[in-house]
């Protein structure tokens, strides 16, 4: 007994859809973690971008004094570590 071409084209489309259903099977929990990673890697980018765009607040900052400009970035300095939960060394 002999097999025709039409069972031979059946048997290989039940192993080509058992083929695919077994890498769909595998697959599925990477894309699901790879999809999790690119979530990850957009908000990362938007943080990233939000703190790159901001500027110290003080509209006035370039025409303070050196000892002015000192001193509002060390107040700029202990808010963002209070807010961040961290103290900084003092000396």
């Amino acid at each position: 007994m002999s097999l025709t071409q039409e069972d031979l084209t059946q048997i290989r489309t039940i192993m080509r859809d058992e083929i695919e259903s077994i890498l769909d099977r595998k697959l599925e929990p990477i894309l699901g973690k790879l999809e999790a990673i690119e979530n990850d890697v957009k908000e990362i980018y938007g943080m990233t971008a939000a703190l790159q765009g901001r500027a110290i607040t003080d509209e006035n900052f370039q025409k303070k004094t050196l000892e002015e400009k000192l001193l509002t970035l060390n107040a700029e300095l202990l808010a963002a570590a209070k807010q961040a939960g961290i103290s900084l060394p003092r000396g």
